[in-house]
């Protein structure tokens, strides 16, 4: 599970840099246990899993703590929950408040496209104006109205800009910097301010030579109306948005005050004079922006800010995020998946039945649907879906087969031990072993019935019912027809004379045309698939409670018709064979047989 390695997400204080990264991103290292202190802010390092930080009250208490957390983080960890300015009001601060752990990534967020888009290009506007005159570097302080201006439009190129700053490197010896500009937006109106004579801390370079990332272009001018430039060929250095660097979000100090509002901040460097030859940084370029109304997809398994960071058990729940909620942790909801259901009963959720909110500030509990009871394709509670089976019951029904089973094969036993009876000489004890062994086969149906129904079996059903029935009855109606031709002629000579051998013989050819439909039935029922004609499906009880069964179609209705047609054929030779003597009556106790399956046959169609 993602949640078995918990990172435990603390924000703490950090000072302002306007430090300079390496233009070769490199990923974020993972954060410590309870304090992180990454490099990076960008969203969505799914490498290390994470879990929600934790307010200082919910530690578990008698631990011993590791770290003494900052003035104002547990104000702001309530603030991150929640998103009440309120929990703000009485906290202190000296530094801004970083949320570190809020994930890394090398690529930017979609929402922040446009802004470091306008970022680069005002690093590449202030590139060319650097590189292409060597009095530039020396006169910021002449062409500062043109600074200004860029501070201000950088300021407005992106909505959810709320700062922009421009920064020069302090000269060489110097503790001030050459120009620091701020360009503030409160609603309407944009608050520029000069810094430059306020320290801050210098800019670190970049790298040596071409190993800063940025592309060489060749500029040549075709200017013969203007006197400048006065070069016709030339080149210089350009970044991109993958030069922008992101801080990780974080709440501002204010004269004491955490400022209510998430901030991320976007930074790139720029450079003066033949880059490639001193690669020394000439400033930074800055913006600010505002994140409190960016919505946090903690669902998410890729890039974004406290991405994969949910309570919901995947395995049982699905993680729904809600949408309008802005900066705010906790904001989505753990929907049982198909088969399963929660919460359970007496739990207090106000949510739909089978939906859980998160649980604020709970990094080890997570939130779990409970499996749906045997048979149930979705539920609400534990309520049993199929029928309870009274096991005493169809035991009984399954010794009462298997008694009866005995019985036949016994009589097998004994119709073979007293074949040279007269009784038996004169019914044929080949022909009564075959039906003996066909009622074997129709007893068998029980045991099939007594487990679960599946594909295999309700196949193995079909082919043992119409088999033992075709033996039985078949063999009953051809022995009831050999008497009848015996009847019909007037000299023992007259007609062939049908052995046991022979009614076997054509009792085979009856078994072969059977086997064949059953053959066919099974091939095309299996070539269709169990969605076309499904072999088994879900019955419902008045209770609203489910059972299995096999399935009958047409097919099932053909062998039905036939094996009543074979019945009826029967009934007409017991008709005609009333009046032929026998010393044994077998005629009459056939004729009972064929009626009683008859009658009974008919019954349990009609009611089915």
């Amino acid at each position: 599970m993602l949640f078995s390695q918990v990172i435990i997400i603390a924000i703490i204080p950090g000072s302002r840099s306007h430090s300079n990264p390496s233009p070769n991103p490199t990923p974020p290292p993972s954060p410590n246990l309870r304090e992180g202190r990454g490099k990076s802010g960008l969203p969505g390092d799914t490498s290390n899993p994470r879990s929600l930080p934790l307010l200082a009250s919910q530690d578990k208490l008698g631990a011993v703590p590791t770290w003494a957390p900052p003035e104002g983080a547990e104000a702001a960890l309530a603030f991150l929950y929640s998103g009440d300015a309120q929990k703000l009001a009485g906290a202190n601060c000296s530094k801004r408040y970083e949320a570190q752990g809020a994930g890394g990534s090398l690529g930017l967020p979609l929402i922040l496209q446009g802004a470091a888009g306008t970022l680069a290009q005002a690093a590449n506007f202030l590139n060319m104006l650097l590189q292409a005159n060597d009095i530039r570097e020396s006169s910021v302080e002449e062409d500062i109205e043109w600074y200004q201006a860029l501070v201000r439009s950088v300021a407005e190129g992106d909505p959810k800009a709320y700062r922009a700053s421009l920064t020069f490197n302090p000269a060489p010896g110097a503790t001030l910097p050459q120009l620091a500009l701020r360009a503030t937006r409160t609603g309407e109106e944009t608050l520029l301010q000069d810094l430059s004579m306020a320290r801050v801390q210098e800019a670190r370079p970049a790298g040596v030579g071409v190993t800063m990332g940025l592309r060489k272009r060749v500029l040549s001018n075709d200017l013969g109306s203007l006197d400048s430039p006065k070069w016709p060929r030339g080149d210089g250095y350009i970044g991109d948005t993958s030069h922008v660097r992101l801080s990780p979000p974080f709440l501002e100090c204010q004269g004491g005050r955490l400022r209510p509002g998430w901030l991320i901040e976007l930074s790139t460097t720029f450079y003066g004079l033949k880059p490639d030859l001193n690669p020394e940084v000439r400033g930074l370029v800055q913006m600010e922006l505002d994140l409190q109304s960016v919505d946090i997809n903690q669902c998410a398994s890729g890039p974004g800010w406290f991405s994969n960071t949910h309570q919901c058990d995947l395995n049982s729940t699905q993680c729904i995020p809600l949408e309008s909620h802005g900066f705010i942790l906790g904001r989505y909801l753990c929907r049982c998946r198909p088969g399963f259901y929660g919460p359970r009963e007496g739990e207090s959720n106000t949510e739909p039945v089978g939906q859980y909110r998160a649980l604020r500030g709970s990094s080890s509990q997570l939130l779990r649907c409970h499996p749906c009871p045997e048979g149930c394709a979705s539920c609400v509670d534990a309520t049993p879906c199929l029928v309870e089976e009274t096991q005493v019951l169809r035991a009984a029904v399954l010794v009462c087969q298997a008694c009866c089973m005995l019985a036949v094969f016994l009589s097998m036993l004994i119709s073979y031990h007293c074949r040279r009876s007269k009784t038996i000489r004169a019914s044929g004890v080949m022909l009564l072993e075959t039906i003996l062994f066909g009622s074997l086969l129709l007893y068998f149906p029980v045991f099939i019935l007594y487990f679960k129904p599946s594909i295999f079996r309700c196949i193995v059903l079909r082919w043992v019912r119409l088999l033992g029935f075709v033996i039985v009855y078949g063999t009953i109606t051809l022995k009831l027809y050999r008497v009848l031709q015996l009847f019909l002629s007037r000299t023992a000579q007259r007609g062939p004379h049908l052995s046991s051998g022979r009614l076997l013989r054509r009792l085979g050819l009856l078994l072969l045309l059977v086997l064949c439909f059953l053959a066919a039935w099974t091939v095309g029922t299996l070539e269709r698939g169990a969605q076309h004609a499904p072999l088994v499906i879900r019955g419902r009880t008045s209770a609203g409670r489910h059972f299995y069964l096999c399935h009958y179609d047409r097919w099932d209705y053909i062998m039905v018709v036939a094996e009543m047609l074979l019945l009826c054929w029967g009934s007409f030779l017991c008709y005609a064979t009333r009046a032929v003597p026998s010393a044994f009556h077998e005629p009459r106790y056939m004729g009972i047989a064929l009626h009683n399956e008859l009658l009974v046959s008919a019954a349990f169609h009609a009611a089915r």
